[in-house]
């Protein structure tokens, strides 16, 4: 129920969220966002985003009449190093473009208002810092570590330091406070913000919720917020100009010409924070003298694959050959390794930059060193499998990403989660891997939400319609009550047509009344019935995926089964839907899939 004053309140959330807008942040920046999720939804969220105009509506409807609740997230645990984990949101559709609104509509107030240049952080399509190298975090997070660059050649002494569990200590009063200080914020966008951003907060064992924390999602509302939050320390340390410094979210850095500049910044720097609540993390403060400051940067480093970066680049666009730079590319890595000179400092982001590089040019790395570094480097896993992805999989590389499944040092949920995605997308010319993709199948622990996830997914491409129906029947306990769950499950359909595992699998969907079930089996329905669907979703479907192995996400591929068996579709534009995705029949799985669909 909505105070009597809620709709003079609500007059600035009328623009925010007009079906207008809100189709524009779908199409814009939640379209992309949601796809970069953990979890795959089965059916890419095709279904809301072809009747985006009614749902766009409806959702303004409701925020409107002031009845809109955020969905129950699910959390992810991602480890940081050593078993240590953070606890990821993967939000709803709905709840994404709600805080994305949010987001941009808090920007637009507090744009120009920042106290400094030297706080670098913008989000993803706006530009923040000033001078922008491009746009975006990534161009922000660039731009901060040019200007620590610049300043770590001329200064004596730099401290590193940031903020002890950061997103998980800041107080509600204290941000609303610091949000509100700016010249122009409107009291109920702010208000909004903290209320959908704090019903995402994980409240553990029917706990009594505590107005501290905001959840880690990658969206930017919850960055804005937090990068907003330290406006006043960036105002004081801006104040002396005997110190240069620079901040991306809680790193800071600092650079001074005595140690004792640096204790005594350390020192007030720490007790700003405690006014609001916050500490310095002592275990990742320290202070580098510039000789070890250029080391700790990797400042020479950064340099050398700034140019093998260019180098390789103009020879990708010009068609050249990468010979010499894959050779060096190779060396770089193995040498870096064997002399563990990726161990400190930033040396774990020049990896991840020359993996990046193995990537673009096809350079080959040992399946020991990789399954050593899927192992042991949490932070660099996900360009491990982007790795792997990017070339046919082998049976030793198979093996090395079963080896790592059984290892048990894949402690976080996203370590298989990841995999998996990864996995599916990978293209596979013969049967000869199979065995260790049946090992990290088993590995996956059907018994939890994410291990649920890994298994069926995996499945999808590489298993039997039996086994498919097997898994969801042992498990319904399970998936029935997650939406987003149910959605998977019935994103499988098109995989059974025709097949004697067709009607249990109905019949099984038919009987766990889960709206996400519903969802994607209505939308699989009438992809391959209904012609206006068709019509709408052939433009999306024609299109290849060229970063993907197989040419396609495996998501937008289910959607391509069912679009294929379309009867009353134009035989042309379904001639042009196979021919254009002739990569992914290539792949072994895919080709026996279509074969055994008669398409």
């Amino acid at each position: 129920m909505k105070s009597p004053r809620f709709d003079i309140r609500a007059q600035k959330l009328q623009s925010i969220f007009s079906p207008e807008n809100i189709e524009r942040i779908w199409n814009y920046k939640v379209k992309k966002s949601i796809r970069e999720q953990f979890i795959c939804d089965g059916i890419e969220n095709f279904d809301f985003h072809i009747y985006r105009k009614s749902e766009s509506t409806k959702l303004s409807n409701l925020i409107l009449s002031g009845e809109y609740t955020p969905q129950k997230a699910q959390r992810i645990l991602v480890e940081k190093s050593k078993g240590l984990c953070r606890q990821l949101v993967i939000p709803s559709v709905r709840d994404a473009i709600v805080l994305q609104c949010l987001s941009d509509a808090l920007y637009s107030e507090i744009k120009g208002k920042a106290p400094t240049s030297r706080a670098f952080f913008e989000p993803k399509d706006h530009k923040f810092s000033s001078p922008p190298s491009g746009y975006g975090t990534f161009a922000s997070w660039l731009n901060f570590q040019k200007e620590l660059f610049q300043f770590s050649k001329t200064r004596k002494f730099i401290v590193v330091t940031d903020i002890a569990n950061y997103y998980d200590s800041i107080s509600y009063v204290h941000l609303r406070n610091a949000i509100s200080s700016i010249s122009g914020v409107d009291e109920c966008v702010i208000d909004m913000l903290i209320y959908v951003l704090g019903d995402l907060l994980w409240q553990p064992d029917y706990t009594p919720r505590i107005e501290v924390g905001l959840p880690q999602i990658n969206l930017d509302a919850p960055r804005l917020l937090a990068h907003c939050f330290l406006y006043e320390l960036d105002s004081y340390l801006a104040s002396d100009s005997r110190r240069d410094f620079v901040r991306f979210m809680d790193d800071i850095d600092i650079g001074v010409d005595t140690i004792v500049e640096a204790k005594q910044a350390l020192k007030t720097v720490d007790l700003v924070l405690q006014t609001k609540q916050v500490r310095l993390n002592s275990g990742k403060t320290i202070i580098l003298q510039q000789s070890d400051a250029i080391r700790h940067f990797r400042i020479f480093e950064n340099v050398r694959l700034d140019t093998v970066t260019t180098s390789v680049d103009y020879r990708l666009k010009h068609g050249l050959p990468l010979d010499r730079q894959r050779a060096l590319i190779e060396a770089r890595i193995r040498k870096g390794l064997r002399k563990k000179s990726f161990e400190t400092g930033n040396g774990e982001k020049i990896l991840k930059r020359w993996l990046g590089l193995a990537t673009k040019t096809g350079a080959i790395l040992n399946p020991d060193t990789l399954e050593d570094l899927i192992k042991r480097r949490p932070s660099v896993r996900e360009n491990i499998y982007s790795l792997i992805r990017s070339r046919p999989l082998t049976p030793s590389i198979a093996a090395v990403l079963a080896r790592a499944c059984q290892s048990g040092l894949l402690v976080d949920d996203a370590a298989m989660v990841e995999m998996s995605n990864y996995l599916v997308e990978t293209f596979i010319k013969t049967r000869h891997c199979h065995p260790m993709i049946e090992s990290i199948i088993e590995s996956s622990d059907a018994h939890t939400y994410f291990g649920l996830y890994c298994r069926l997914w995996l499945q999808s491409k590489y298993g039997t319609t039996t086994q498919i129906l097997k898994t969801l029947q042992d498990t319904r306990e399970i998936w029935v009550p997650h939406d987003r769950l149910g959605r998977l499950a019935a994103s499988f359909f098109p995989l059974f047509l025709d097949s004697p595992d067709e009607e249990p699998l109905k019949n099984l969907l038919a009987g766990t009344l889960n709206a996400g079930v519903r969802e994607s089996y209505r939308f699989h329905k009438k992809l391959a019935k209904d012609p206006s669907t068709f019509r709408a979703m052939f433009d999306i479907l024609k299109a290849p995926n060229p970063s993907r192995g197989t040419g396609i996400t495996h998501a937008k591929f289910l959607c391509l089964l069912s679009a294929l068996k379309n009867t009353v579709a134009p035989p042309a534009q379904i001639n042009t839907l196979r021919n254009n995705h002739f990569r992914a029949f290539e792949d072994t799985y895919y080709k026996a899939i279509g074969r055994r669909l008669g398409i």
